[in-house]
C-alpha cells in the first residue's frame, strides 16, 4: 500500500491568467469490482487533442471515464491495462475520424501510482517532468511515443516508471516552457505543492497548460485540487492563493467550478490494497517540446468548458470486439446480409424448378424450418470464418509492428558503450516485446527477451533463483505479513491486518499452519497485550524455552512457545518512558529496543527486562524519527530510514571512545554505471536483516521489485537476487533467511515463496 498521496494542482494560464482548473485531466475513482492486480492501483488521465472539430464537455467526461473502466477490467501487470487504454483510444478517435471525415489526435498521458511507484505511459510527444532531490528529469521519447492516437496506425506508447518519495514532483504537459531548464527546476525538494507551483508559473510566461502532481505522507490517494480565488488588499481582482488541507470528495470527475468555491476541492480515487518492475526512467534532461496544436476537436461545434475532460464515446481495447463499427465489420456485415438474400432466393428459385421438373413434388420438399434455417446458417459461417481470418492476421501484424520494433531496439543496444543508454536500450526493447507478446508469443520473441534479460542481470548484479510457493494453504486475502522468522522446519508469520504471530511447520505438502500456537493480542497476566509490531528469533537453550519474542507498542513483551500459552512481561522502561516501541532485535544474547519516537535504541544486556535499559548513543544521536528498521551485529548497528538509506553505528561503552555513528552511511555499488552513495539507484528499501556467519551479511528488501539486495556487513554490494519466473502481482512485504540450509523466503500478498541460494 502507498504511503503517500499525490496532489494535483493545476498549472495553467490563459493571456497572462491563471485558470483553476486542467482541461482534460480526469482522476479516476477505482469501481467496486476490478481486474486481478487492479486492487490497488490510482488511475489519472490527461488528454490533450489535436483536431479540426470541437468535442463537448460530455463527450470527453464519457470517453475518459470509459478509458477508466478499460483499464480497471483490463488484469495482467500495469503496462498491459496502460496499453488497453491507448488501443481503446486509438480505435475510438480513428473510427470517429472515418465517420466525421475531421482528424482528431489524441495525445494521453496515463499515470498510475502503485506502493509509492509511478507508472507513466505516454501516446504522442509529450513531457512529464520528474523533480526530485535537485534533479529533473524529462520523460520523453517521440520515436516510441509516436504522433498521437487516432491515425489507425499501431498504438504507440513509451512507459516509464520511477520511485516516489515525500516532496517529490510530477508535471505532465505537451509542451513546456523553454524557460523551464535543468538549472531553474533543480533543488525543488522541500518545497510545498504551492511554493511549487508559484514558482513553475513564475518562469511560464502568459501562456501554459499543465498539471502538477506532488508527492505528500498519505494513505495512496490522488486529490485534485483547486486553488482558492481570493481577493488581496489593494488588488481589484481575485488572484489564486494556495488551497488549504484537500477535503475528499468521492467523485471520479472535477466538480463545475464555484465562485467563489469555499475551499480547495480534493478528488480521491477510492483507496484499497497490493511491478512488476518495468521499465526505468529515461536519461535526466529537459527536452524543448516541438509546438503542439493544442485546439480540441471532432465535428461537433460545441466549445470546451474550462477544467472538463474532454474526448469521444466509451470504448474498449482493440483487442476485444470494439463498440465503434469497424470498417472492415461493416464490409463483412454487408456480405452477410447479401449471402443471406442470395440464398433465400436461390432456395426458393430451385424449389420451383425442381417441383416443375418432378413428378411428384412433394418427394424433394423441404420443410419451412429447414429452409429457414439454411438461409441463416451459411452467411454465418461464412462470416464468421472470414471474421476470424481478419482477427488473426490483425493480431499478426500488430504483433510484427512490435517485434519489429523491438529488434530495432535491440540493434541500438547492442551499438552502445555507455552502460546508462546501454540499459535504457535493452529496458526499451522488454517493453515493446511486451507490447507484441500481448498478441503473441513466438520462439523468436522468447530468444530476443531472454538476451534482452541476460544483459540487464549482468548489468544490474542480478542473480535468478527459482522461487516456489511454499504454504501448504495460502493465506486469508486480508492477511499481511510484515515480518518472517525461519529456522530449520519452522517458519513464523507476523500478520499485521491482526497483529498475531502464526507458526508453520515444514511438511511434504508445504509448510502447514500449527493452529494450537498463541501469539497475539489479549489479557496476559493482569495486563493486556496489544497488536504485535515486530518478532525476533530468541535463542535456542534460553530459560523460558521460547522460539520468538514479540513485543507491542506499549511496550509489552511476549514469549511465544510451541504447544504452551504465551507468557507476558512489562519490561522496565527507560527513565525518559516509551514513545511507541515499534521493533526488537536480539544479539549475543542482548534485547534491543527500537523507539524511533523518543529518537532512541535501547539495550537490555543479557534480557534483563526487569531493569532500566541503556542508551546505545552517547553524545552523537542520529536522528531517528523516519527510521523503520534495525539489525545489529556485535557492536554495529545498522538504521533504515523511510528513503533507503541507512545509518550505521559503531558501540562504544568507553568514555575515551565514544559510540560513533555514520549518517547516510555509504553504498558501494562497483555496477556498470553506477556510483558509490547514500542510496542505491532505482531501488527503495522496506526491509534490513542481518545474517550472522559463517557468511555475515546484510539484506534488504525492495518491495517493488521483489528484489533481495545482498551487501556485505560494509555495505558492499555483492549481487541482488530476484525471481527467474514471474512472481504474482504487488509488493513483496518481507523476507527471511535460513542460515543452516541457505533459504531466502519472501512474502507476497497472502503467500509465501523460497528459493535456495547460491
Amino acid at each position: 500500500m502507498s504511503s503517500l498521496d499525490l496532489l494535483i494542482l493545476p498549472l495553467v494560464r490563459s493571456g497572462g491568467q491563471d485558470q483553476p482548473s486542467v482541461p482534460g485531466l480526469y482522476v479516476a475513482s477505482r469501481p467496486r469490482r476490478v481486474a486481478r492486480f487492479r486492487e490497488r492501483d490510482e488511475l489519472l488521465l490527461y488528454l490533450t487533442l489535436q483536431a479540426s472539430a470541437t468535442f463537448s464537455a460530455d463527450q470527453i467526461n464519457n470517453l475518459l471515464d470509459s478509458l477508466a473502466k478499460t483499464y480497471f477490467s483490463t488484469s495482467g501487470s500495469v503496462t498491459t491495462a496502460q496499453r488497453a487504454v491507448g488501443e481503446a483510444l486509438n480505435q475510438s478517435l480513428f473510427d470517429r475520424n472515418l465517420r466525421s471525415g475531421h482528424q482528431a489526435i489524441g495525445l494521453l498521458t496515463q499515470v498510475v501510482l502503485r506502493a509509492d511507484r509511478l507508472h507513466i505511459a505516454q501516446s504522442g510527444p509529450l513531457h512529464a517532468l520528474f523533480l526530485s532531490s535537485g534533479e529533473a528529469q524529462d520523460f520523453h521519447d517521440p520515436t516510441l511515443a509516436g504522433e498521437g492516437l487516432g491515425l489507425g496506425g499501431p498504438t504507440a506508447v513509451y512507459y516509464s516508471q520511477v520511485e516516489l518519495n515525500a516532496n517529490d514532483a510530477l508535471v505532465l504537459t505537451a509542451e513546456p516552457p523553454s524557460a523551464w531548464t535543468t538549472e531553474t527546476l533543480q533543488n525543488p525538494q522541500g518545497q510545498g505543492p504551492e511554493s511549487l507551483r508559484r514558482r513553475l508559473l513564475s518562469k511560464a510566461g502568459p501562456d501554459l497548460r499543465a498539471a502538477l502532481l506532488h508527492a505528500q505522507p498519505g494513505t495512496g490517494q490522488l486529490r485534485l485540487l483547486r486553488p482558492v480565488r481570493a481577493v488581496r488588499p489593494g488588488l481589484s481582482r481575485p488572484v489564486l492563493t494556495a488551497p488549504p488541507l484537500p477535503r475528499p470528495v468521492q467523485t471520479g470527475v472535477e466538480p463545475a467550478p464555484i465562485e467563489p468555491p469555499p475551499e480547495s476541492v480534493a478528488v480521491p480515487a477510492q483507496s484499497i490494497q497490493t511491478p512488476p518492475a518495468e521499465g526505468a526512467p529515461t536519461s535526466a534532461r529537459i527536452a524543448p517540446a516541438r509546438p503542439l496544436e493544442t485546439s480540441v476537436s471532432p465535428n461537433e461545434s460545441t466549445p470546451l468548458p474550462s477544467g472538463h475532460a474532454v474526448l469521444a464515446p466509451p470504448v474498449k481495447p482493440r483487442a476485444s470486439r470494439p463498440d465503434s463499427p469497424n470498417p472492415m465489420l461493416i464490409w463483412l456485415g454487408s456480405i452477410g446480409r447479401a449471402l443471406g438474400t442470395v440464398t433465400r432466393k436461390f432456395i426458393r428459385k430451385t424449389g420451383a424448378i425442381v417441383r416443375q421438373m418432378l413428378p411428384d413434388e412433394g418427394i424433394f420438399a423441404l420443410p419451412p424450418a429447414t429452409m429457414a434455417f439454411t438461409a441463416i446458417a451459411v452467411p454465418l459461417v461464412v462470416v464468421t470464418i472470414a471474421a476470424v481470418v481478419y482477427f488473426q492476421r490483425g493480431r499478426a501484424s500488430q504483433y510484427a509492428v512490435y517485434f519489429d520494433q523491438a529488434k530495432v531496439a535491440a540493434l541500438t543496444a547492442q551499438s552502445k558503450t555507455d552502460p546508462q543508454e546501454l540499459r535504457q536500450a535493452w529496458q526499451s526493447t522488454i517493453l515493446l516485446l511486451d507490447q507484441a507478446e500481448a498478441y503473441q508469443t513466438t520462439p523468436d520473441s522468447q530468444n530476443l527477451r531472454q538476451q534482452a534479460q541476460s544483459t540487464l542481470d549482468s548489468l544490474d548484479g542480478v542473480e535468478r533463483l527459482d522461487f516456489q510457493p511454499v504454504l501448504a494453504d495460502a493465506l486469508e486475502q486480508t492477511a499481511q505479513i510484515t515480518r518472517m522468522v525461519a529456522s530449520v522446519d519452522e517458519l513464523y508469520l507476523l500478520n499485521k491486518a491482526e497483529g498475531v504471530v502464526l507458526r508453520t511447520v515444514r511438511t511434504n505438502q508445504g509448510y502447514q499452519i500449527d493452529p494450537t500456537f498463541q501469539c497475539g493480542p489479549g489479557p496476559y497476566g493482569g495486563f493486556i497485550v496489544g497488536a504485535i509490531t515486530d518478532i525476533a528469533a530468541l535463542p535456542k537453550g534460553n530459560d523460558l524455552k521460547a522460539t520468538i519474542a514479540a513485543i507491542d507498542a506499549n511496550g509489552n513483551l511476549l514469549y511465544c512457545l510451541p504447544g504452551e500459552e504465551a507468557l507476558a512481561k512489562q519490561m522496565e522502561p527507560p527513565d525518559i518512558h516509551w514513545g511507541t516501541p515499534q521493533g526488537l532485535t536480539v544479539d549475543t544474547g542482548d534485547l534491543y529496543i527500537l523507539d524511533p519516537q523518543t529518537n532512541a535504541v535501547w539495550i537490555y544486556r543479557g534480557m534483563e527486562i526487569t531493569k532500566p535499559p541503556r542508551l546505545f548513543f552517547g553524545e552523537q544521536i542520529p536522528t531517528m524519527h523516519d527510521v523503520i528498521d534495525m539489525a545489529v551485529n556485535l557492536t554495529d548497528l545498522y538504521l533504515l530510514h523511510t528513503d533507503g538509506h541507512l545509518t550505521t553505528c559503531d558501540y562504544s561503552g568507553l568514555v575515551e571512545s565514544p559510540t560513533r555513528c555514520e549518517d547516510p552511511a555509504t553504498y558501494t555499488d562497483s555496477r556498470p554505471g553506477r556510483q558509490d552513495g547514500a542510496l542505491i539507484q532505482d531501488a527503495s528499501f522496506t526491509e534490513l536483516l542481518f545474517a550472522p556467519p559463517p557468511d555475515p551479511s546484510i539484506y534488504l528488501l525492495d518491495p517493488v521489485s521483489k528484489a533481495i539486495y545482498h551487501f556485505s556487513v560494509r555495505l558492499t554490494l555483492q549481487r541482488q537476487y530476484r525471481s527467474q519466473d514471474p512472481l504474482p502481482e504487488g509488493p513483496a512485504t518481507a523476507i527471511a533467511i535460513n542460515k543452516n540450509n541457505r533459504t531466502a523466503f519472501m512474502a507476497i500478498g497472502n503467500q509465501v515463496y523460497s528459493a535456495t541460494l547460491p
